[in-house]
């Protein structure tokens, strides 16, 4: 108890002359607030990336490659292999008995982002006429679907808010001429909604193309998987491989989000070395300007342990006060934010889980930081102390 006691009372001394020592103190603020920001800004880009890139993912959907092809981009499935792909076991089928299935082509138009007026790639996605069925998450929302055989697009709300010239009854230039805006879609979570759609037989024609570049396969159930993969594998007419949707978005979205994951461990981890010497420092400079006020505090009978706390507790009251600050500055400026990349547009998400590891992150930097001249002020002897003030 006796410890508790002292403690209590060293801390309280320690907090009430931070006034004096204002300036020291705001270098483990601001130091911390910077890492913690900058940690929380560039993770936020990797969850707002996964979310986007993985969000619409069903277990009740299969997505169809050629044999070897790591993407859509590197696939070709002729026609007659879609045929036998939509025939297989533990394809579902829609009210009127046609299995839903859907081939794809791709391809990309090159338009002008409104943020910063610089150019950007956007992925034109071909579809097939169960498109629709096959994605419920997808909705309308303004104007109308595409005529097959026409040249017409419609655009997801995000490309349409990221991108000029992509309003209800523009023109795309695309391949065969100028292709008309004929409305706008949503998606569950923003997925898909940086494309845009249109008839995959008429893009397919427009850039005399012979074969589709994906399929993508509604299933009974998730459980018909390993059936309908296996009557693909062994179906000698084919050579494509089958992956399920959540597991094929993962697997695109990995290397990116490692390169993202990465950058920002760096630039936070670079930040954090500095706010952690900042503290380092500030704290030393603490003690060194409590020298009399520790010298009579142990004295009159304060334990080292005592003393060392208080210096802990202050350095880690300052870092969870820049921590606070630099999540709140994060979270203002990045949260929803909108940034285009790999011919994606992503939302930034700042999240609970991202503001706990800020305030982690922070929390261990003061501790390391503050520990050292914790212990300075444990071991301080009472008489150097005295006379060095």
């Amino acid at each position: 108890m006796k410890f508790f006691r002292e403690a209590e009372a060293a801390i309280k001394l320690s907090l009430m002359s931070l006034p004096v020592r204002l300036g020291a103190s705001l270098v483990v603020v601001i130091g911390m607030a910077c890492a913690v920001g900058a940690l929380v800004s560039v993770l936020s880009l990797s969850t707002g990336f996964i979310r986007t890139a993985t969000g619409a993912g069903r277990a009740d959907r299969a997505i169809i490659l050629s044999q070897g092809a790591l993407s859509e981009s590197g696939s070709s499935i002729s026609r007659d292999e879609m045929a036998a792909i939509a025939d297989a076991p533990g394809v579902a089928r829609a009210r009127d008995g046609r299995p839903l299935v859907s081939a794809d082509m791709l391809a990309s138009v090159m338009l002008r982002k409104r943020a910063d007026s610089f150019s950007s790639f956007v992925t034109v996605r071909g579809v097939g006429p169960e498109f629709f069925s096959l994605h419920p998450e997808i909705q309308m929302v303004h104007g109308r679907k595409f005529r097959p055989g026409t040249y017409e697009v419609i655009v997801g709300e995000d490309a349409q808010a990221a991108f000029a010239g992509l309003a209800e009854g523009s023109q795309v230039d695309l391949p065969q001429g100028r292709w008309i805006v004929t409305g706008s879609f949503k998606s569950k979570d923003g997925a898909g909604e940086s494309q845009l759609l249109t008839d995959a037989p008429t893009l397919m024609s427009a850039m005399r193309a012979t074969s589709y570049k994906s399929v993508t396969a509604g299933l009974t159930s998730p459980a018909a998987f390993a059936a309908f993969k296996k009557a693909l594998a062994t179906n000698p007419s084919l050579s494509v491989q089958a992956t399920p949707e959540p597991e094929y978005l993962a697997s695109q979205a990995r290397t990116l989000n490692s390169v993202l994951l990465l950058l920002g461990y760096v630039v936070g981890g670079i930040m954090g070395l500095g706010a952690m010497f900042g503290a380092l420092n500030t704290m030393y400079s603490a003690v060194s300007a409590r020298g009399i006020e520790i010298a009579t505090l142990r004295a009159i009978g304060f334990g080292g342990a005592a003393m060392a706390l208080s210096v802990l507790v202050e350095s880690l009251i300052l870092a969870l006060t820049g921590a606070a600050i630099g999540v709140s500055v994060a979270r203002l400026a990045f949260n929803n934010h909108m940034q285009v990349m790999a011919a994606m547009v992503i939302h930034l998400a700042v999240t609970p889980g991202l503001a706990v590891g800020g305030i982690v992150f922070a929390v261990t930097l003061a501790a390391i930081g503050g520990i050292f001249p914790a212990v300075r002020a444990a071991r301080m002897p009472i008489a150097d102390a005295l006379r060095a003030t």
